[in-house]
């Protein structure tokens, strides 16, 4: 009778209960075993605690075959973290990361990669920009791969506070390196950033075919499916074409996707866009639920630029429902926030929305004050055509005349 061969994770694991006396060989088990696992966030999640008590043995150790263990728990760990919507844990981890690098003289340009997009995430954008460039200098001569990510890194950073000039130099000169790295998923996202920006003009034909080349492209290279970004973009854009059909189809999808793949930073995002096609049809209900879901998930995972981009959204159902006090309070706190965060284009349209629900409320000096200064930005950003001017005003006169209708 034949013996069953045993699987090299059964092999890995009967280690784990072998060398349960030596920590240095059981860290080093369980990050193989990690390894073989590293797509399977559900196995991880099982896991994630007796790994995160290796990750801390090691932390506290001095000696260099730890430390080169350390840095390649954070290698292999990160992207789960990420789904995982654990922003402010990977921070920590790369801090440890930043010192072990230094401790075997290491260059840090990954780790502080790592740390930038963390920091990014949870809404920290000068601290992310700051940890982008210093990643860009650590790597420009050691890791060409990573110098080209944290360009790209820093590039949608500065597009997002809406600095589109420096944008643009930074995210070709990304495009450049990526070029010569033949790194065509992330030049992929290069040309999504493009189209974010004629979509922010208010181009929405150009933006729309922008990115259905980009989901073509990555079909033909062998995706058998559209990325999260794809989905969530596509559905915006049909959805600001009033094709709110189209739109909710694509966005449900991304609500499916992130609550198969349990990810909050993902099914936060979804149900926020989502509760937008419900609010431009007039489903307040609805909306509002799906505003509030994403509210408790952004605030769960620490990223301010979702919550500041809920409250706006928040303000703007509730405005819709006629209770324009309590629009302006949801506005405002969505303001301060993007203020904070020097998210200009956010800014804007804070602004434009505070004047609306000052208009209801017959606040008539302050609705065009806030209108104003919402003009001054998006003059100031390079983004206000004629179309968006006159859909501005446009719009106040729509509902200084009580219509309550939103001209998107």
């Amino acid at each position: 009778m034949s013996i069953p061969r045993q699987t090299d994770v059964e092999v890995l694991g009967q280690a784990i209960h072998y060398w349960a006396s030596s920590p240095f060989l059981s860290a080093t088990a369980r990050l193989q075993l990690a390894r073989c696992h590293q797509n399977q966030y559900n196995w991880l999640d099982s896991e994630f605690a007796n790994l995160r008590g290796c990750q801390s043995w090691l932390a506290s150790q001095k000696g260099p075959r730890e430390t080169h263990l350390l840095l390649e728990y954070i290698r292999v760990l990160a992207s789960y973290l990420q789904q995982r919507g654990l922003q402010a844990e990977l921070m920590g981890w790369c801090e440890l990361g930043l010192h072990a690098s230094e401790a075997v003289q290491q260059h840090a340009g990954w780790v502080l990669l790592l740390r930038g997009e963390a920091q990014n995430a949870l809404g920290q954008w000068n601290e992310a920009s700051r940890s982008f460039r210093a990643a860009i200098e650590a790597s420009e001569r050691e890791d060409p791969q990573t110098h080209a990510r944290a360009l790209l890194a820093l590039g949608r950073l500065q597009f997002n506070q809406g600095a589109y000039g420096i944008a643009f130099e930074t995210m070709s000169a990304a495009e450049a390196c990526l070029a010569r790295t033949v790194d065509d998923e992330q030049l992929m996202t290069v040309r999504a950033e493009r189209a974010a920006y004629h979509l922010n003009r208010g181009d929405l034909d150009k933006a729309l075919s922008l990115y259905l080349e980009i989901d073509r492209r990555r079909q033909y290279a062998g995706a058998p499916e559209p990325s999260d970004h794809t989905l969530l973009m596509l559905g915006v854009v049909y959805r600001k074409k009033k094709d709110y059909e189209r739109a909710a189809e694509y966005l449900q999808r991304l609500l499916e996707c992130g609550e198969v793949q349990r990810s909050r930073s993902t099914t936060a995002t979804a149900a926020h866009h989502l509760a937008w096609v419900y609010l431009s049809r007039g489903d307040l209900r609805p909306a509002r639920s799906l505003c509030g879901r994403a509210i408790v998930l952004y605030e769960e995972i620490g990223d301010e630029r979702g919550l500041s981009d809920a409250y706006e959204q928040l303000g703007c159902i509730v405005l819709a429902a006629g209770q324009g006090g309590e629009a302006v309070s949801h506005l405002q706190r969505s303001l301060f926030m993007r203020r904070q965060l020097h998210n200009q284009q956010g800014e804007a349209s804070s602004l434009r929305h505070l004047a609306i629900a000052y208009l209801t409320l017959g606040h008539l000096g302050a609705a065009f004050r806030h209108e104003w200064q919402s003009l001054l930005i998006y003059h100031r950003l390079g983004v206000l055509s004629l179309q968006r001017m006159v859909n501005m005003l446009r719009e106040l006169l729509t509902w200084a005349v009580g219509r309550r209708q939103w001209i998107k």
